[in-house]
Parts: C-alpha cells; sequence; structure tokens
C-alpha cells in the first residue's frame, strides 16, 4: 500500500468517510473489527484484574491496517479505489487516507456511545468495559447522608466475555438461502414418481387422487409463501428447506418399510426453527382436510404456558393465511380449511389479533362461548379458532401437563380418538427444557400417546418431532424421548450460517454475605472502636444483584428507534432471571424500592450535568474553572471521564460516578420494574397489572423460551443457572433483530455452585459440545410406575369396549362411577396387561405390580370416609359433596375433621 501522501481536508475526509458508510457490508465489518479489538484488549485486562481496562488506538489502528489495507481486501478496492476515492487515493496516498477515516470511525463510535475516550484521547474504552467497571467497584448504597466510604463493596470480582452470534442465513439475495420455489419443486417432482406410494391414511381416504391433493397443497403453500408472510420473510434459511421437504414428504408417503424414527429441528435462537416444523405440519394438515380426513392431525406441545399462547398466536396468524387463501376466512369450524385449539387452564385469557380490523380478538365471558370475537366489531367472529378442550381441531397447541391430562379425560377422548384417524404429527418444542423429573415424565407421556395413537390404527406412521435452540446430544436425546430406533437431526450447516453481530458477558462474583455497620454523622471521623451513631446493614448476595439490578439498566446502552438504519423500535429493556417465585417477587420490589428512593441518582455525573446536584459525594470544588469542549458552558470537570493521572476524582476512581449517563436522559429517568409469575405480569410490590408498561421484567424460567420482546436488549441472570441449554435460552431473549449487542449479566452468590460457573463461565459464554448435553433417565421406574398406573385410564378412554363417558361422569351421579371402574378392569384385564407391557416394555411381574396396587386404590375408595361418623364411602361422599351448595359442603367437612380430632 503507498504510504506517501499530502495532509488531507475537512472535504476530503467528509468523501472517504460517506464512501466507507455507502458501502454498508464493509462500513459493518470494519467497524465490528475495531470495537471488537477494543472490546478484546479492555477484556484481557478486566480478567487480569485491571478494571480501568483501556485500548490504546495505535494498537487498533494497527490491527485495522494489517485486516483492511491490503491490496486484495474489498475495503481497499471497493472503497480506497472506488471511483469516488481513486483521484483522493492517487493524491495523498492509501494509508493516509485509510488513517482518516479510522480516526472518523472512532469519532462516530465515541458519538454513537460504543466507545468512550478516556486519558488524552488516545485511548479508548468500550461501553460494556465502562459498565462492568461500575459493577466492579458496586457499593450497597441506602441514603444520599451515609459516606459511601463506609458503605460495604458488594463485589469480589467481575469477568468479562463476548462471542460471535451466529444466524442461519436467509434473504433473496443469499446465495446459501433457499428461494421458496426450490423445496415444493422437489416435494411435486418426488410425489410424481411412480415408484412413490402414499402413507396408509392418504390412501385410504383418497386413493389414487392422493397425488393431486399434494399438487393443490403445494399450489396452496407457494401462495402462502409469497403472500401470506411479513414483508422480511422473503426467502427460507437452507435448512428450513429441507425441513419443509424432509418432514412433509415423510407425513405423506408410505413410511411402513422404514425403522420407527424422529426428527430434531436446532437451531440457534430467533433462527426459525417453528417454522421449519410448523411449515410442513400445516401442509400435511391442508393436505389430509382435502383427502377427508377428520379429527386431529397435529399436537404442539410446549412445556410452559406462556410459550404455548405465544406459538398458539403464531399458529393463527398462519392458518389464518392459509384459510384466507382457501376464500374460508368467515367459515365455521366444521367447514374452515384448517382449525386450532388452544388447550391448557388459563385458555381463556389468550386475545389475537383481528384478521378483519385493528381490533383485537378474545373469547367471551365464561367457557360458554369457546370461539374468539373482536372486541371492536362483534361481527369479527373467528370461529376456526378455539379454546374447547374437546375441540378435535386440526392443529391442537397444548403444554405437556395438558396432553397428559386429555390422555385420561373426555376432553382428550373427544379431541384425539373419535375420528377414525388418529393424530398424525406431535411435536415437543424446545425439548432441552425436559430434564431431570420433567423429561421422564415427557418420555412417558409420549409412549402412552404413541400406544393410543397405535391401537386406533396400527398402519400409521406418526411423525415425531423435537426442536432446541441448545442441545448437543440431539438425534441420541430425542430418541430416547420418542423411544424410537433412530432421529434425523435437520440443522443449519456451518457454511449455511452468518456472524451476525457480538453478544456480551459480564459476570459477577459477589462478596460473602457479612453484617456491617456504617458510621454516622460525626462518627465517621473517628476511630471505629470510637463509633457512637451507627447504622447496621447487611451484605448479601442479593444485595449484590439488586444493586447490579439498576445499575444495569441506568448504564447500559440504549438505542431508540430511528438511531440507525432499519431501526424501528426502542432497544432499551431488560429482562431478568430469578430460579425462585419468591426471589421474583423479593428481587422486584426491592429493585423498585431502589428506584423510587432514586438510588441510582447518587452515582450521577453531577459536574458534567449542572446544578443536578444529586449525586452526595460530588466533588465539585476539585474542579471548579475547567472548561469543557464538548458543551458550550463552563463545566465543573472534563468531558472525558476521570482518571488519575490528567483529571483525577476520587469518586470516580471508587466507582461512584456513573460516567456513562452524563448525557442520556434515557438513563436518568427512573425505571419501572415489574415481575411475572404464575402467567401474570404485575409492577413489582403491587397487584396492577404492568401490561407492556416496564422498563426491567424480572421473572422464572416461565419466559426462558419463546418470549421474543424486540425491546428487550439486556438480560441477567441471579445465581447459578440450573443448566447451560437453559442459561443460554434465557439470554437469548435478548437482541432478537441482526444488528443488537445485547448484554447478559450474571450475577453469580457464594454456594459452591455459583463458585464454580464463575471460574468456569466460558461453559456460559463460549460452551463446548458437552456443556450441552441433555440428560435423560427415560426409565426410571418410579416415575413409569406413575404413567403406567395413567395409562390404564388411558385405555378405557381409546378402548372401544368401555363406556368411557360413564367412566368420567358416572351414572346416577356426578363424579367417576368406581364400581364400573373396578368392573372394567377386572373384564378387560388381559388387554391391560398386554396395553402396558407393549407401552412400556416391561415384564409381567411390572405390569402384575401396577395392577396390583389399582386394585387397592380402588379397594380403599370404596371404604366409609370417617368410620363411627360418616358411614358413605369415599367416592359416594365425594358425589354428595358435589351437589351439595359450595359454603355448606365446605362448612360440614370442616365439621367432620374437628369430631375426627376430638375422637382422636
Amino acid at each position: 500500500m503507498s504510504q506517501s501522501g499530502s495532509a488531507l481536508d475537512l472535504d476530503t475526509i467528509e468523501r472517504a468517510w460517506s464512501t466507507l458508510i455507502d458501502h454498508s457490508q464493509i462500513f459493518n465489518s470494519v467497524q465490528d473489527d475495531v470495537l471488537d479489538t477494543v472490546t478484546e484488549e479492555c477484556r484481557r485486562q478486566i480478567n487480569a484484574g485491571n478494571y480501568d481496562a483501556t485500548a490504546s488506538l495505535s494498537t487498533v489502528l494497527e490491527a485495522y491496517l494489517d485486516e483492511y489495507c491490503q491490496a486484495d481486501s474489498a475495503f481497499t478496492t471497493d472503497v480506497l479505489h472506488s471511483d469516488e476515492l481513486v483521484v483522493d487515493t492517487l493524491d495523498h496516498g492509501e494509508t493516509t487516507l485509510a488513517r482518516a477515516i479510522f480516526q472518523r470511525l472512532i469519532e462516530h463510535l465515541v458519538d454513537d456511545g460504543q466507545l468512550l475516550y478516556v486519558h488524552n484521547r488516545q485511548q479508548v474504552r468500550s461501553h460494556v468495559a465502562e459498565m462492568t467497571r461500575y459493577f466492579a467497584l458496586m457499593r450497597q448504597r441506602l441514603t444520599d447522608d451515609t459516606d459511601y466510604q463506609f458503605t460495604p463493596n458488594l463485589v469480589k470480582m467481575v469477568k468479562l466475555a463476548s462471542a460471535d452470534r451466529q444466524q442461519p442465513i436467509m434473504g433473496r439475495d443469499e446465495e446459501k438461502a433457499s428461494r421458496f420455489r426450490k423445496p415444493i419443486r422437489k416435494i411435486n417432482e418426488r410425489v410424481r414418481d411412480e415408484d412413490t406410494d402414499p402413507t396408509w391414511e392418504l390412501d385410504d381416504a383418497a386413493r389414487r387422487e392422493w397425488r393431486d391433493l399434494v399438487t393443490e397443497t403445494m399450489d396452496t403453500m407457494s401462495r402462502f409463501f409469497d403472500e401470506g408472510l411479513p414483508d422480511e420473510f422473503d426467502s427460507l434459511a437452507a435448512y428450513q428447506a429441507r425441513a419443509f421437504r424432509r418432514l412433509y414428504l415423510d407425513a405423506v408417503t408410505d413410511q411402513s418399510e422404514t425403522e420407527s424414527q424422529s426428527h430434531v429441528v436446532t437451531a440457534s435462537t430467533g433462527g426459525g426453527k417453528t417454522e421449519a416444523f410448523l411449515f410442513p405440519t400445516l401442509a400435511y394438515c391442508l393436505t389430509a382436510v382435502k383427502a377427508g380426513i377428520s379429527g386431529n392431525k397435529a399436537v404442539l406441545t410446549y412445556p410452559r404456558r406462556d410459550l404455548c399462547d405465544n406459538q398458539f398466536q403464531r399458529a393463527f396468524d398462519y392458518i389464518t393465511e392459509l384459510n384466507r387463501i382457501e376464500g374460508k376466512l368467515d367459515a365455521s369450524f366444521e367447514e374452515a380449511p384448517l382449525t386450532l385449539s388452544l388447550q391448557h387452564g388459563s385458555r381463556n385469557d389468550v386475545t389475537l389479533p383481528c384478521p378483519h380490523c385493528e381490533g383485537t380478538l378474545e373469547v367471551p365471558d365464561g367457557f360458554s362461548e369457546t370461539h374468539f370475537q373482536c372486541d371492536r366489531h362483534a361481527s369479527h367472529t373467528i370461529r376456526y379458532a378455539s379454546v374447547d378442550r374437546g375441540a378435535p381441531a386440526d392443529v391442537i397447541v397444548t403444554t405437556q401437563n395438558s396432553l397428559h391430562r386429555r390422555l385420561m379425560d373426555r376432553y382428550g377422548r373427544s379431541a384425539f380418538w373419535n375420528s377414525s384417524y388418529p393424530p398424525k404429527f406431535l411435536v415437543l418444542d424446545e425439548v432441552h427444557i425436559y430434564t431431570d423429573q420433567a423429561g421422564m415424565n415427557v418420555a412417558n407421556v409420549v409412549r402412552r400417546f404413541k400406544r393410543a395413537m397405535q391401537e386406533q390404527a396400527h398402519q400409521q406412521s406418526p411423525m415425531l418431532v423435537a426442536s432446541s435452540a441448545t442441545i448437543n446430544n440431539a438425534e441420541e436425546f430425542t430418541r430416547r424421548i420418542f423411544d424410537t430406533a433412530s432421529a434425523t437431526r435437520i440443522n443449519p450447516r456451518e457454511d449455511e450460517k452468518d456472524t451476525l453481530s457480538r453478544e456480551h458477558f459480564v459476570f459477577v462474583k459477589a462478596t460473602d454475605p457479612r453484617d456491617v455497620l456504617i458510621p454516622l454523622g460525626d462518627s465517621v471521623y473517628r476511630p471505629r472502636e470510637e463509633w457512637e451513631d451507627v447504622s447496621p446493614t447487611t451484605a448479601t448476595n442479593l444485595s449484590c444483584m439488586i444493586q447490579v439490578a439498576f445499575g444495569f439498566f441506568h448504564t447500559m446502552r440504549k438505542e431508540r428507534a430511528g438511531d440507525r438504519d432499519g431501526l424501528e423500535v426502542n432497544k432499551d429493556r431488560v429482562l431478568g432471571f430469578v430460579d425462585s417465585i419468591d426471589s421474583v417477587s423479593r428481587l422486584g420490589g426491592y429493585v423498585q424500592e431502589a428506584e423510587e428512593n432514586g438510588l441510582f441518582k447518587y452515582r450521577f455525573p453531577d459536574a458534567i450535568l449542572g446544578e443536578r446536584d444529586n449525586n452526595p459525594d460530588c466533588p465539585r470544588d476539585l474542579f471548579r474553572g475547567a472548561t469543557d469542549d464538548q458543551y458550550d458552558e463552563t463545566a465543573v470537570c472534563e468531558s472525558l471521564p476521570p482518571n488519575p493521572n490528567i483529571n483525577p476524582c476520587p469518586v470516580y476512581q471508587d466507582g461512584e460516578c456513573w460516567w456513562t449517563m452524563r448525557d442520556r436522559e434515557l438513563d436518568l429517568e427512573e425505571m419501572t420494574v415489574a415481575i411475572h409469575r404464575s402467567g401474570n405480569t404485575k409492577l413489582a410490590g403491587s397487584e396492577q397489572s404492568a401490561d407492556d408498561d416496564w422498563d426491567q421484567l424480572i421473572t422464572t424460567s416461565a419466559l426462558e423460551v419463546g418470549f421474543d420482546h424486540s425491546s428487550i436488549i439486556g438480560t441477567f441472570q441471579y445465581r447459578a443457572p440450573r443448566n447451560v441449554p437453559g442459561f443460554l435460552q434465557r439470554k437469548g431473549r435478548g437482541g432478537r433483530d441482526a444488528e443488537d449487542e445485547p448484554i447478559t449479566v450474571v450475577v453469580l452468590g457464594s454456594t459452591p455452585t455459583d463458585s464454580y460457573y464463575f471460574h468456569h463461565s466460558n461453559y456460559l459464554s463460549n460452551p463446548r459440545d458437552e456443556h450441552l448435553r441433555i440428560p435423560l433417565d427415560e426409565d426410571n421406574r418410579f416415575i413409569r410406575r406413575e404413567h403406567m398406573t395413567a395409562a390404564i385410564i388411558d385405555y378405557f378412554n381409546v378402548s372401544d369396549t368401555v363406556d368411557a363417558e360413564r367412566l368420567f361422569r358416572g351414572s346416577n351421579s356426578p363424579g367417576p362411577d368406581i364400581e364400573y371402574l373396578s368392573q372394567s378392569v377386572a373384564t378387560n384385564r388381559t388387554d391391560l396387561q398386554a396395553w402396558l407391557s407393549t407401552t412400556f416394555t416391561v415384564d409381567d411381574a411390572e405390569v402384575e405390580r401396577v395392577l396390583s396396587k389399582f386394585d387397592e386404590y380402588m379397594n380403599a375408595l370404596s371404604e366409609a370416609v370417617a368410620p363411627g361418623l360418616e358411614e358413605s364411602t369415599y367416592w359416594e361422599f365425594f358425589s354428595e359433596m358435589l351437589q351439595r351448595d359450595d359454603q355448606e359442603a365446605f362448612e360440614y367437612i370442616d365439621q367432620l375433621f374437628k369430631e375426627l380430632e376430638e375422637k382422636r
């Protein structure tokens, strides 16, 4: 590269800078690499214990020139030698022009808040490194009349890490992406092959017409891809195209000669896994409906109610568009091309966007109506979506716990087993959550569901699909949880992924809990042994989390819509995770109280802000008369962060001045804290609903998956996560857009597990494959026996030999008919033995043990509730109480308890 050159005028510098910006891909690459160089140098120093970490601009410039100022680099060929700059480059030399662009880039990053000048403007610090510094020096502040030098330090040490964020490549102009037509064309080619046979149910229902139905379905899906998706969804990722082709073809073609198999879809958080399995599922449902196959066809299961609601809404959007394309948007439940049902306990609280207007669809009060009605126009009624637990919708969205109940109750019988054809798809989304007891239970629910499907039509090959963003042993885990001979993984290949941006992690190790005395008044000037006026306090791990929680919000880098090209929403919210419902309320309440008491204001850099007078410790007299070159006013201290050599400030050095808040109104405002638990979002310390009016939301694992709020840019985790895959899901809630750089803060306490994760923080920031393995003990005999007992009821629910409705409702009185149940067990004992042994692959002794225990249970139900006081059997008593007024029943039961106590 040419080294000679003359001085540049301002017009040339501005022209060079504009040319770089016009080459957006090169600009983003240069900007990201410069930021990475600075952050990496700061990270290295911070992790070595130097919390005043900086990067020398000369070092950053050297790395920049080495990377970009090469003869064959795009920066040189497309920017420096572009038509706009080629003359300037010849006149001044490549190096001179490149240096000018570098200096302009640094100024831009400082103005944008991504870098801070420090010392003599020859050093810079990244914003995340500055924030990490605040955390490292965090103290427990209570009131403004307390000398901070006597308040307890809350942090033992901190660590900083950064990692690339990779996403599947998508976009119409991307070579590695897939056009919508590609998988559709391959499906049609495969189906037209005379050697391709239909799956059993299509052969039974449509015979030779099945190929025409597939073609019709692909025509509809083609229109759906063109018309029914958001504008930005202009292509499929390559793995989504493979999933669509593979899952749909396996669903509609004969798989009887193939060993039992399952599928697992894996991709990064936000990488489109839902569409990868949902599009082929909906396409199969359309084909089946066209073939005249009635009843439920797909069961989509989720581990959390919130995620269940979120995915129900997403499925509704897609089904609405497909029904619109089919011309049946206003069709009844029975006549609509595709139907949808939500099944869990609080399902009537869910809302949907009205497809006819800007209104909101709601379920009318109570469960007398189970369809959705618009809150603006009563005539806008959607009947193809329902919350009826017994509705045999084409697609049922539910939780695994609800599916467990549906296998045994009359609603499940109506939803799943009243058709001649059993469900086809069973999907377990976010399968990484099913560890420990949850995984054991789900594995057994799957076995029970598969057995019921086989009982209804043993010829049908079920489609068993799992999905997860954070799982390594995907094939093995999927095979085991579905109990299949093999599992096939569908995921983006390495060359089908792109690095979009970076994400940052700050690990905070709290000090050990301890009691502290803080001197007040004149005692601050006396030796400790002479303190008279003191305030006792306790520094705990939670104290550290409280201070970090509000410090995180007020010092993190925020963006407003329009701050950069393509940014349409604010990036200014924090989502925090705590693995305890009680801790959620306590932490939320304490952080909100801290905000209301204005504790964050004690760290305002007041000297640069004029007469705000919030920081009681700001040493204004040290700097009076200094000149501020950033603001057009006389300032008390410099516009650069204080440092020991040039503009020393003891308050900043002690971490009690948060410099990044100096000119950002977003940081100077009191934040609103909310908590989420039991499916509800409320203002912290209140019973008032928060809706979407919050700045920081604290929750449990309930929002670990499926909570995709576009404004979240920061997440935090209090205490050690339960497992690495779960943590990755949590931090993935922040920074959902491609250009976001989310920050995750992990506050670790004093337990051995917390200490382990701090010293092995790379397991969380850059996990290896072994850290993402999900344990599963699917054959745990204790859990299995519980499900074997439940499977007895499953058998009666599916079998035609027993009046299941009588079992559920009783005959002459409300409640199950226990005498009929006992009789049915005796009559069908041989079939029950076969049912249990094939469902769970256990020996006769295990089956007999479970059946004997079930016999004992039924005998116990026939004994008197309270001998000598109430001779009714348990179920007679239960039925009688159901028929009484609630108040009367409760009073009678309370009186019975008192008499039993007296008798004892």
